[in-house]
């Protein structure tokens, strides 16, 4: 048996830990997130299988192509999407996990772009880039969307016709707003929806996690944890 397959089927079902790190030549630090190592999951009923390391609710932390080259290196497994984003996956954590930086809305949203991209790869699209040069874009020698941040310092993210916008509070921490579109008697319509949980997110390791969390199943279609202006969906 191959030794890469042999390494997905010891992962398969079991806790895993991942360095994510999207940065010009790699240089830069890692984002570590942990869930569930599936080496043959279905995100729905009708999708052909794909390996994915998934969070508490199932939903993708990482999403691994048929494409995409992976080595074991001494039990750890290593993903180069392109040369500037890499993943390594332990099936222990990595032990510079706890050394991480004071939160702030720029590093936070920053590892939301990691983490989203690494968990819908190119369905994602966002605005503006955080790191453009570290961007499937830049390797194709085209320049950012927008250059810079946007005029209200908010951060875009969507998959089809879902969205998620990020943005500074006025008290600290980060707010988050989702839109999804739906057609409605033959008219498209944009509702507005919130967390349930609560819109604001300070800047803790706990709630930047549920941020991400939430950003996610949004994102996917998830929309029973959110609160839309008719009420809940």
């Amino acid at each position: 048996m191959d030794a890469t397959f042999e390494r997905l089927r010891a992962l398969d079902g079991k806790t895993v830990w991942t360095a994510l790190l999207r940065a010009k030549d790699l240089r830069g630090a890692a984002v570590y997130r942990s869930g569930t190592f599936r080496l043959f999951d279905r995100p729905h009923a009708g999708a052909n299988p794909v390996t994915r390391i998934v969070d508490a609710d199932g939903l993708p932390l990482v999403t691994f192509r048929g494409s995409d080259m992976l080595t074991v290196i001494d039990g750890l497994l290593r993903v180069v999407l392109r040369p500037s984003f890499q993943i390594d996956v332990l099936d222990r954590p990595f032990e510079a996990e706890n050394e991480r930086a004071a939160l702030t809305y720029d590093r936070v949203a920053r590892e939301l772009v990691v983490e989203l991209e690494a968990g819908f790869r190119s369905a994602l699209i966002l605005r503006p880039d955080p790191d453009p040069d570290a961007s499937a874009r830049a390797r194709r020698g085209l320049g950012p969307v927008e250059e810079g941040p946007l005029i209200d310092n908010s951060m875009r993210f969507a998959v089809g016709h879902l969205s998620a916008t990020l943005r500074p509070a006025s008290d600290g921490g980060v707010r988050l707003t989702c839109v999804g579109s739906s057609v409605r008697d033959g008219r498209q319509f944009a509702d507005l929806f919130e967390p349930a949980a609560g819109a604001h997110y300070p800047f803790e390791t706990a709630e930047v996690a549920r941020l991400g969390a939430d950003i996610r199943a949004f994102l996917s279609g998830r929309r029973e944890r959110f609160v839309s202006f008719s009420g809940v969906v």
